[in-house]
């Protein structure tokens, strides 16, 4: 009697599940992916905001403290410029920021350099003027030198002949960050070091970035993920022009054409979707400067920072979401990240 019974519940099983399907009901993808994070850059540069306090006071006070009682915000990105020049060139600033980060933060955050913590040390009229490659090296002994504090399970790994180049998983999206900087990625306005020797090694930079993107992009594929994310200082695009589209910007400058080129392609055959996220400039925006016929699954954001708008940006990705797999708010704020850049000052 008991067999009995077992079979028919299996029957009327079966059944069910075959009725659905006949109806079109499909069952929840085991694939679907929706995660969040953090990210910001460009500050603390020690700016007056309305209220009377800095933009480093709004960082300790407001921004790290919602960061870390979000459940939802595992880790963060901080794209580059820890400061302004005038303290971001000295050990003990970049001290100060990598315990803030260790200690009031708390939660991973995968930092890439800025040019304001190395290829704007040279600059006249600093009150302490450092060679440009003597402050890479280090921001590379201060923050690259020692393996990332993380489990197993983030995937993490560092290029070893330019540490600061990192890869990390979390939960099928794979995420990548590029040394790039502006001053053409420091071969101009080189006034303390070599010149030649300092357009060698940028060279070897951007070789090295090209190998590490191709690399992150290889294994993104090869482990299906959902998504991937590129993270870098520079905004490659800049401000309008008045006569070109903003990919038309970046190829035509060539110390950063070959990345915006080499981007879009790999994006493109990805097939899946992917942002770039920079600082450098005040544009804070999520827009698709990229060419949409050839790389319809390609975003950028512009992440808060640089003066303006001085808050960090929460990112969430939804697989399921073809048509915008991306949202913005801002941690503060709550407000939708704007669609068009606008580079003002105001």
């Amino acid at each position: 009697m008991a067999n009995q019974y077992l079979k028919a519940t299996l029957g009327i099983l079966a059944l069910a599940v075959l009725s659905a399907c006949a109806v079109g009901v499909k069952p929840a993808s085991p694939t679907a992916t929706s995660i969040s994070f953090a990210a910001y850059g460009d500050m603390p540069y020690r700016v007056k905001m309305p209220d009377g306090r800095t933009d480093e006071q709004v960082l300790v006070e407001d921004i790290a403290p919602r960061i870390r009682r979000r459940a939802d915000i595992p880790f963060v990105i901080h794209v580059g410029d820890v400061g302004r020049p005038e303290f971001a060139c000295n050990d003990a600033w970049l001290e100060k920021t990598k315990l803030f980060w260790q200690n009031d933060i708390i939660k991973p955050v995968f930092y890439t350099p800025g040019d304001n913590e190395w290829t704007d040390c040279d600059r006249q009229g600093l009150a302490v003027r450092a060679s440009k490659l003597e402050r890479l090296d280090a921001i590379r002994r201060i923050f690259f030198s020692q393996p990332k504090a993380i489990g197993p399970e983030w995937r993490h790994e560092q290029q070893p002949s330019q540490p600061e180049n990192g890869t990390w998983w979390y939960q099928r999206v794979r995420f990548v960050t590029q040394h790039l900087v502006s001053k053409d990625n420091g071969r101009k306005q080189v006034l303390l070091d070599d010149p030649e020797l300092s357009i060698r090694l940028a060279d070897e930079r951007d070789e090295r970035n090209r190998i590490w993107l191709d690399r992150a992009f290889g294994m993104a594929k090869a482990e299906d993920a959902a998504a991937l994310v590129v993270a870098m200082q520079l905004d490659p695009f800049g401000a309008p022009d008045g006569k070109n589209d903003p990919l038309t910007r970046c190829l035509n400058k060539p110390a950063y054409a070959g990345f915006c080129s080499h981007l879009q392609d790999l994006a493109s055959r990805l097939d899946k979707p992917v942002l770039l996220i920079h600082g450098d400039t005040n544009a804070y925006c999520l827009d698709q400067p990229f060419s949409v016929a050839d790389a319809p699954k390609l975003w950028r954001l512009n992440a808060p920072g640089d003066y303006k708008v001085i808050d960090a940006a929460v990112i969430s990705f939804d697989s399921t979401s073809s048509d915008a797999p991306f949202k913005v708010t801002g941690i503060l704020s709550g407000e939708s990240t704007p669609q068009v850049c606008d580079y003002s000052r105001n």
